[in-house]
């Protein structure tokens, strides 16, 4: 996959699911004929002043838009940087390796961690238990190493996820790609289907939607249950789906991502809601969350603001992370449909449940950004939101 991205897939990429090709437009004060014939690539740059406008619609600065994010040799984070060096390590350490009863352990407290939103917790741990897993898989005898393995993969694959999240996409792929390598090497189709889910994840949120739509579908048809089947195949496929789904609605492509949105519902109502298989979140909870964010990225409001509504018991059945993304989601449909205090609440409880991740996400600042203009900006929670999110 090449790493050369044109002007038109950074837009693409910024703009995702928090606006259209026309709302951009009109927020940068532009033709969206220009928008369009930019990200379709029938153009490959504007003037400078057309530049900046797209570039602070999109809250980003001009550098960030044109140039990609890549890994710096230098970082002021410390332990994202010790965080990419873990993922790229060529020379496996020999020192202080992890027993095997630690390794049995540690991918749980990882995922743990992740899925509690507690994203600065995880990139200071997640360098030094890689290491560790990494020493002792060099020094595993060879009945132990399907554990290390194991572990390890898992590990790793939280490194990509984390990293995706914090938007170092190089890094990310790297981890990923480790991840799915030694996950072969267990002969468990299902888990790596699910670590390969979560490669065609990061290639979705780096607006590269048609190579997340194929590695998705691939992947899926791999583990497709058949006559006989088990509930983490069940629960993997129908993620697969689901993220064939929402990549085909970034797109644009609202017959198709609805397909894949249906044939998930169906495995859906054959899979206990809220399990946890190979860290894929699947059931009917999953469905209303993504049914919910396809409609977003479709444009379709009022469906979106239906399917929110479809969500069993609250959305209990989902990790924290999980549901906090589905109430921002959920906040962007208020604030589109006209319920601005309702779109504040979402939004403020979800900075006080998950404030590092709500911190590092460009949605809640954007949602802040327009709230700011309506009546709802005398509300003393939109203003401390706005001063959390450093959003004037």
């Amino acid at each position: 996959m090449s790493n050369q991205r044109s002007l038109g897939d950074r837009i693409r990429e910024l703009r995702g699911s928090i606006y259209t090709q026309q709302e951009l437009a009109d927020r940068a004060g532009l033709s969206v004929v220009l928008i369009r014939k930019l990200e379709q690539g029938a153009r490959q740059t504007t003037s400078v002043a057309s530049l900046h406008k797209i570039a602070r619609a999109l809250d980003v600065t001009l550098a960030d838009l044109l140039v990609p994010v890549s890994i710096p040799e230098h970082d002021q984070d410390q332990g994202v940087t010790a965080l990419r060096h873990a993922v790229s390590l060529s020379t496996p350490p020999k020192d202080d390796p992890a027993t095997i009863q630690e390794a049995r352990f540690v991918e749980i407290a990882t995922w743990r961690t992740y899925w509690s939103g507690q994203h600065d917790d995880a990139v200071r741990a997640l360098p030094e238990r890689i290491r560790r897993l990494e020493s002792g898989l060099a020094a595993s005898a060879d009945a132990d190493r399907p554990v290390y393995v194991h572990s390890l993969s898992r590990v790793l694959w939280a490194a990509a996820r984390t990293l995706t999240v914090l938007r170092h996409p190089d890094a990310a792929h790297i981890a990923a790609q480790r991840a799915i390598s030694l996950s072969t090497e267990l002969n468990d189709p299902v888990m790596t289907a699910s670590v390969t889910g979560s490669l065609a994840w990061q290639l979705m949120v780096s607006g590269r939607y048609e190579e997340s739509r194929d590695l998705s579908v691939s992947t899926a048809v791999a583990i497709e249950p058949g006559r006989t089947h088990t509930t983490p195949q069940m629960s993997v496929y129908g993620s697969l789906l689901l993220q064939a789904g929402n990549a085909q609605a970034r797109a644009g492509n609202a017959v198709a991502a609805k397909h894949f949105l249906d044939e998930a519902r169906e495995i859906a109502a054959k899979v206990p809601d809220g399990q946890c298989h190979h860290s894929s979140i699947f059931g009917p909870s999953s469905i209303a969350m993504q049914h919910t964010d396809i409609a977003i990225n479709l444009g379709e409001f009022g469906d979106a603001l239906t399917a929110s509504k479809t969500m069993p018991g609250g959305s209990s059945a989902l990790p924290i992370l999980s549901k906090c993304r589905h109430d921002t989601d959920r906040a962007l449909v208020y604030l589109r449909t006209g319920d601005k205090d309702r779109a504040v609440a979402l939004l403020s409880a979800t900075a006080a449940a998950v404030p590092f991740w709500f911190k590092n996400q460009r949605l809640p600042k954007s949602i802040v950004r327009d709230l700011l203009h309506t009546p709802a900006s005398k509300s003393p929670q939109l203003r401390n939101l706005a001063r959390a999110l450093n959003v004037h």
